[in-house]
C-alpha cells in the first residue's frame, strides 16, 4: 500500500472512533423528577389556592361527612366539630379551612387484612363520584409539615396521618351552596381523612362594654373577656381592639381598680406549651392596656393553661368557653 493511501486509512479510523466515542459519551437528558400535577387540578400557585377554579360538581353528596368507608374498614379515634379549621397542602404552601370538620383514622376490621392499594383505591373511587378533584398528589415537603405550628399538629392528628413520612392527597368539591375539602393519608397499615365544609364563622359573642365589666367585677369579682388571639401566638387580632379599648375605659372609669389578667387554654395541645402561652397572651393584653395608659402598678399577668376549665373539654362549647382571658379584681 502507498504511502499516503495507509496515512489515509489510519486517519478515517481514528476519525470514526472519535464520533463512536462522542455518541456513546453525550449527555444524558434529564430524567423526569417532578411529580405530574394531579388530575383535573388546576396549575400550581405559590399564593393562595384560588377555589373558584375547580369545576363544579352536581352529585348528591347526602349527609356530611360525605364519604363512606370500604366494607371490610372503620373509622377510629374519630372527632366532628361544628367549627373549626385543619390543614390542607395545595402543593405550594399550607392553607388553614375552616368550616365543620370530621376527622378519623382508619383501620381494618377483625379477621381483615389492611391493604393500603384497596384502601386507597376505593376512597379514589368514592371521591370522583362525589365530583371531586385532586389539587394535589404526593410528599409534602419535610420542612413545610415540620412548620406546622404544634397546636395544629395536635388539633389535626387524627386526620393528618404521617405526612411527614408519607405521600398524602388534598382534593376539593366544589357545588353552587358548597365547598368541601378532604384531606387523605394512606399508609402500610393505616390511614387517615379529614373533611371540612368550609364556611365562615356566625359570630355569636359581642363586645362588653366598659360600663358591664365595671358591673360584672363588682358583683362578682372577675369577668370572663371575649378576646382573640392568632393561633398559636399571643398576638391580639384587630377584631379584638374594640374589647381592649372597653377594657381600658373601664380602668379610666374606675380608677381605684387593681386588676389580675389571666389568660386561659382549652386541652388542646401540650401543657407545656399552654400554660406559657396563656400568660404570653396575659402579658399582651397587660402590654396593650399600658399603652392606652394605664399604669403598669394596676396590672398583673398570670397564665394557667387548662388548669382552670370554666367547661367540659370535650365539646366545641366546652373548649372555648375555655379559651378565655379573665380580669380579677385585686385586694
Amino acid at each position: 500500500m502507498k504511502p499516503f493511501l495507509r496515512l489515509a486509512s489510519v486517519l478515517t479510523i481514528a476519525t470514526s472512533a472519535l464520533l463512536v466515542a462522542a455518541c456513546d459519551n453525550k449527555a444524558p437528558e434529564h430524567a423526569e423528577t417532578a411529580t405530574a400535577p394531579a388530575e383535573g387540578a388546576p396549575a400550581a400557585a405559590t399564593g393562595p389556592f384560588d377555589v373558584n377554579s375547580v369545576a363544579l360538581s352536581t352529585a348528591s353528596l347526602g349527609d356530611f361527612p360525605y364519604l363512606r368507608l370500604p366494607e371490610g374498614y372503620k373509622p377510629q379515634n374519630s372527632e366532628a366539630h361544628d367549627f373549626a379549621d385543619f390543614p390542607f397542602w395545595t402543593g405550594a404552601r399550607f392553607e388553614m379551612i375552616e368550616g365543620r370538620v370530621h376527622q378519623t383514622q382508619i383501620t381494618n376490621d377483625t379477621g381483615k387484612s389492611f391493604s393500603r392499594l384497596e384502601l386507597l383505591r376505593n376512597m379514589e373511587h368514592a371521591l370522583k363520584e362525589a365530583g371531586a378533584v385532586r389539587i394535589f398528589d404526593g410528599q409534602i415537603p419535610s420542612d413545610a409539615a415540620h412548620a406546622l405550628p404544634e397546636a395544629v399538629q395536635m388539633a389535626s392528628l387524627n386526620g393528618i396521618g404521617d405526612i411527614y413520612n408519607g405521600p398524602s392527597q388534598t382534593w376539593v368539591i366544589r357545588q353552587a351552596d358548597r365547598t368541601v375539602w378532604v384531606h387523605l393519608y394512606v399508609g402500610s397499615a393505616q390511614g387517615s381523612m379529614a373533611v371540612v365544609e368550609a364556611k365562615a364563622l356566625a359570630p355569636t359573642a359581642g363586645l362588653l362594654p366598659a360600663s358591664e365589666l365595671a358591673r360584672k367585677i363588682a358583683a362578682d369579682g372577675r369577668v370572663a373577656v371575649p378576646v382573640e388571639f392568632a393561633l398559636d401566638k399571643a398576638d391580639i387580632l384587630d377584631a379584638s381592639r374594640p374589647q381592649i379599648d372597653a377594657m381600658a375605659q373601664m380602668l379610666k372609669d374606675e380608677a381605684g381598680l387593681r386588676l389580675s389578667v389571666e389568660g386561659h387554654t382549652d386541652n388542646t395541645g401540650a401543657p407545656a406549651r399552654n400554660r406559657p402561652l396563656s400568660e404570653e397572651r396575659a402579658r399582651a393584653v397587660v402590654a396593650a392596656l399600658m399603652q392606652q395608659g394605664i399604669d403598669a402598678k394596676r396590672l398583673e399577668a398570670k397564665g394557667f393553661g387548662a388548669d382552670k376549665p370554666a367547661a367540659d373539654n370535650t365539646s366545641d362549647e366546652g373548649r372555648a368557653r375555655n379559651r378565655r382571658v379573665e380580669l380579677v379584681r385585686l385586694p
